[in-house]
């Protein structure tokens, strides 16, 4: 792990490789910040990236979350969470991250419900593998709606517009995210031979402790690649973002170009 103070660390802390990787951390509304290094060494790539399965992740037992007495009470009468789940190979719940909420005892009742659900993993060519799915659940006090789908990349909605609580965007940070620590991916050396290259876009959250939270690739990339893209952004993080002094949650994306060096070069 490479402790670094910013996103341009000195090239000669890494060692020359035929891989060369130039990676960009971009946000939404494309601000740029740089990080270019080489990989320095070579291990077998480990699959930790969540997929689009044949068989899709089933919700097999949910309880849908009760509507908010506090809020009827208050005169409330609908409102909205949006919420990441990844369900593990073994069907397990391993993780959630509510991305976007209307009024905050909707986001409260959606986490203690979903936590008792219970799931079928999905698959890709008859092997369970791990899952990210991406939840809106509408609330209304006759009825909640529960809108499911699989995630080959985070995108939301274009508009929060009534929302309380919402991933960020860069431009409204008090300042960019300070890396405290960028694992390189792990590119072993014969992939090169193989003319395995290219590139890959990983999203993912930076949530208020630093942490990043749910790296997927986006749809299209080489899958070898793309796990191991996947697997060093988990790795990563940050001081925590912050807009007006608070901890914020803030969506962002790292492009990761693995390609031969230009001997010239």
């Amino acid at each position: 792990m490479n402790e670094v103070e910013g996103f341009s660390p000195d090239p000669e802390l890494f060692s020359p490789t035929l891989i060369h990787l130039k990676s960009t951390l971009v946000s939404l509304l494309s601000i740029v910040l740089s990080l270019a290094y080489s990989t320095a060494r070579a291990r077998d790539a480990s699959d930790t990236s969540a997929v689009i399965a044949d068989v899709p992740c089933r919700i097999t037992a949910k309880a849908p979350p009760q509507f908010p007495a506090r809020l009827i009470r208050e005169g409330v009468t609908h409102g909205s969470v949006l919420m990441l789940l990844h369900i593990s190979s073994t069907g397990e719940l391993t993780d959630k991250l509510i991305t976007a909420y209307t009024r905050e005892p909707f986001a409260d009742v959606s986490q203690q419900a979903v936590e008792k659900w219970k799931f079928a993993p999905g698959k890709v060519k008859g092997e369970p593998v791990d899952t990210i799915i991406t939840l809106t659940l509408q609330f209304d006090v006759k009825q909640v709606v529960l809108l499911q789908k699989f995630a080959s990349d985070l995108s939301g909605p274009d508009h929060f517009d009534g929302f309380e609580y919402h991933a960020s965007n860069v431009l409204n940070l008090d300042r960019v995210p300070r890396p405290l620590s960028v694992v390189e991916p792990s590119y072993p050396q014969e992939w090169m031979k193989q003319g395995i290259v290219g590139s890959v876009a990983v999203d993912f959250f930076i949530d208020e402790t630093g942490r990043t939270r749910f790296p997927t690739a986006a749809a299209g990339a080489n899958e070898l690649l793309a796990n191991i893209a996947v697997a060093a952004v988990q790795q990563w993080r940050f001081m925590p973002p912050t807009a007006k002094n608070k901890p914020v949650l803030v969506r962002a994306r790292q492009v990761f170009n693995f390609q031969k060096e230009n001997p010239s070069s």
